[in-house]
């Protein structure tokens, strides 16, 4: 694990880097509302290091002193500037890492971490290679921005989601196509926010696929 400050915070970011010589591409983890870094990292990492692609995943709630967000910080932003803030400055922190290409970094975002990934990419002075979100959706007024250049996006969802409901995944489809922006939908039915082992392994590949396709 290193730091970096963002603003006047030190903001913690697990990091798992090829040994290998050269410039690598990088995936950089959002977590959902729980906070809970190691239930994604540790299952995708040790995978990434193996294939010569670095990842990160960046305390993001260090900026504001959260522990656990609920879906109201969603609904009305009170830390989402902060966090956006921290994340972009953990992209900053990635590029300058010696080994990473910095051209070629990819947001994973889950739940929270979803819509916070989705929300920076609008921008796109952050220069995103790909998103894959997992149960989130792109929050007003953020979707307005959203334009053509936005990156290519992997949308995961559950079809019984009731906390983050499938209606964001479709409406995220929807504007996606009609941005002509290359991208993909996985509804799987019967699952809720949180997902049996079975759809996790599916979730697994798929994100493999589409980022060996577009990172």
């Amino acid at each position: 694990m290193s730091t970096f400050f963002s603003g006047d915070k030190s903001i913690h970011i697990d990091q798992h880097e090829p040994t290998t010589p050269g410039r690598h591409p990088a995936i950089l983890l959002l977590h959902g509302s729980g906070g809970n870094v190691s239930f994604w990292s540790d299952r995708i990492a040790p995978h990434l290091t193996r294939l010569n692609v670095a990842f990160y995943a960046v305390h993001y709630f260090d900026r504001t002193g959260t522990t656990r967000a609920a879906y109201a910080d969603i609904i009305d932003g009170h830390h989402f500037p902060a966090w956006l803030s921290a994340i972009a400055d953990a992209l900053a922190y990635i590029r300058t890492r010696p080994n990473i290409d910095p051209n070629r970094i990819a947001l994973l975002g889950i739940s929270l971490g979803a819509f916070l990934s989705l929300a920076l990419a609008t921008d796109p002075a952050t220069n995103i290679r790909a998103i894959v979100e997992i149960s989130g959706g792109l929050p007003d007024p953020y979707a307005a921005n959203a334009t053509s250049a936005f990156p290519p996006t992997l949308i995961l969802h559950g079809g019984a989601d009731t906390f983050v409901t499938v209606s964001d995944a479709h409406k995220l489809e929807a504007q996606l196509t009609a941005l002509n922006v290359p991208h993909e939908t996985h509804i799987f039915p019967n699952q809720g926010h949180w997902f049996d082992s079975p759809t996790q392994l599916q979730i697994l590949l798929a994100t493999a696929r589409f980022l060996s396709q577009h990172l």
